[in-house]
């Protein structure tokens, strides 16, 4: 039994171990120098940093050049404090740690006691003053707020970043999910990362994990020029989504996006087969083709809360606040509709059709003709053929075949982050997408439509040791 313990311990302390250097990509770094008022270095300053939405902390101790450094710090909002022998606290609140970002922060202390505090309540500066990378940044506002209609994936806010472009028309889609080109580089040549963790779609290109959930991430970083030694395997972008995370106040959302045909309006494929036609008989081709989607789904995130019984006589809740947090998220996503369709040119009509059934209809050929292609709508065309002599005129038709398509996808995470102690932090998070596309592909002959199931899963289990 402990050899089986050790094995599983082992094993997980591997998982740990390669999770870390995924994991480096979606965290962030605080820097800085201490100095007093006349930009003299402070040495043995106390610093201590602490997430004010996890209360998290790390402490630290300036060097002789005053400088002091805290990597592989969660992205989060900090506040910065610093401490030292005849002079005034500092304080400085409203630091927002971005991803890959080196927060630069350089407290100036004034002479004074420790009870007394200065507090300075400001950001660290965007300006990426440590590396050369060229990178954008969307957060959870620009995802709330930047149209990435209509089917809300998190993917449609690269394309307006400089130096990307999508296709152009007419060209064909290779990449799984959206398909763009950064800095005229190929297709293919973009790495998508999830948490740090690579999501890139092994056989063709782009990432394999569908996001179409807004509400559940945290952060997309797109790096377009001049990336870091980290990264690699890619040279057109580096794209990488951090979700998510619990925190000590619980916060969550509903939605509910709906879509019909009333709500639509008609393209000219569309107006070509009758449809949005004001003085149409029937009241389905007065407006665009049926359509019924709806994007339903919540998040929630926050401590986790257990009850425990205590010592029997008095039960309580525990509470996993400054230690142990969740969050989870879910969308079910359905959607129906009729399309158009394609109008082919050379069908036969009903007349036509007999003709044929009278005079040729024992050849095998003719016979899978008129099994698998339905009566066309007369055009005034006619064809000719010639059989023991005699010329028959078969009439001919349009007919426009299409189908109906249905799309059912549920997707959703849960994230765990724990925290072991000041050096030691945990996370786990894994995310599905299950999807079932039908009704694509070939309409006529009838029965050759495409169903597509897929599902993909993505887990990672990331374990920061400092």
């Amino acid at each position: 039994m402990s050899r089986f313990i050790r094995f599983v311990v082992l094993n997980v302390a591997l998982l740990a171990l390669v999770s870390v250097t995924l994991g480096q990509t979606s965290t962030g770094t605080i820097s800085g120098t201490v100095t007093d008022e006349n930009q003299a270095a402070v040495p043995g300053a106390t610093v201590t940093v602490r997430n004010t939405e996890t209360g998290g902390s790390r402490t630290a101790t300036t060097g002789s050049d005053g400088r002091f450094s805290f990597t592989s710090m969660p992205i989060g909002a900090y506040e910065v404090s610093v401490e030292a022998a005849t002079f005034a606290r500092y304080l400085q609140t409203g630091i927002q740690l971005l991803v890959n970002q080196n927060a630069v922060i350089n407290p100036n202390l004034r002479v004074g006691s420790l009870e007394e505090v200065v507090t300075v309540a400001g950001d660290a500066s965007l300006l990426n003053t440590t590396t050369a990378e060229v990178s954008t940044r969307f957060d959870e506002r620009r995802l709330s707020e930047l149209p990435i209609a209509p089917n809300r994936s998190v993917f449609n806010v690269l394309l307006s970043v400089p130096g990307v472009s999508q296709l152009g028309s007419g060209q064909t889609g290779f990449a799984n999910g959206i398909s763009f080109s950064s800095n005229g580089g190929r297709v293919r040549s973009n790495s998508f990362l999830l948490d740090g963790q690579d999501t890139n779609d092994p056989s063709v290109a782009g990432g394999q994990i569908a996001l179409n959930n807004p509400d559940a991430i945290q952060e997309v970083r797109i790096v377009t020029n001049q990336f870091l030694a980290e990264y690699g395997r890619n040279s057109g972008s580096i794209v990488n989504f951090v979700g998510k995370s619990g925190t000590n106040d619980y916060r969550g959302s509903v939605f509910w996006f709906h879509n019909n045909q009333y709500l639509n309006s008609c393209s000219n494929l569309d107006k070509s087969a009758g449809f949005c036609n004001p003085n149409a008989a029937t009241e389905a081709r007065k407006n665009a083709p049926r359509r019924l989607e709806n994007q339903v789904g919540f998040t929630l995130g926050g401590p986790v809360t257990l009850p425990w019984p205590g010592d029997g006589d008095n039960p309580f809740f525990w509470k996993g606040r400054d230690r142990t947090f969740f969050f989870i998220d879910y969308q079910r996503w359905s959607d129906r509709a009729l399309g158009s369709g394609f109008t082919l040119s050379g069908a036969p009509t009903a007349e036509g059709r007999q003709i044929l059934q009278s005079v040729v209809g024992n050849r095998p050929q003719v016979q899978a003709l008129l099994n698998f292609v339905p009566a066309g709508s007369p055009n005034g065309t006619n064809a000719t053929f010639n059989v023991g002599g005699t010329d028959y005129l078969v009439p001919l038709g349009n007919l426009t075949g299409s189908s109906s398509f249905t799309f059912d996808d549920h997707q959703g995470a849960v994230r765990i982050d724990h925290r072991l102690n000041e050096k030691n932090l945990i996370y786990g998070r894994y995310r599905y997408d299950y999807a079932k596309t039908a009704g694509t592909g070939q309409v006529t002959p009838p029965g050759l439509t495409t169903i597509v199931d897929t599902k993909t899963k993505a887990a990672n289990i990331v374990w920061t040791a400092l």
